[in-house]
């Protein structure tokens, strides 16, 4: 039972943090926010990808993950 809770509070934790720098995020180059979406399957990181572009369409380059992703949107 205490590894199951401490799965679901893990997945939490990162859900949660994706959710922050996908939406809130000052920079799109966020360390652990990169690291998380560039891990992500292929529809969840296109979608991080198109929310950060639409955020911060005036960075010059695209966060690591989202090189592909960035021009197609």
């Amino acid at each position: 039972m205490f590894i199951l809770r401490l799965l679901v509070l893990l997945v939490v934790a990162v859900g949660g943090y994706w959710a922050y720098y996908v939406f809130a995020a000052a920079s799109p180059y966020d360390q652990i926010g990169v690291a998380i979406n560039s891990h992500l399957p292929e529809q969840a990181r296109a979608y991080g990808c198109g929310e950060l572009k639409k955020r911060h369409a005036e960075s010059p380059a695209p966060p690591e993950g989202c090189e592909g992703l960035w021009q197609a949107i």
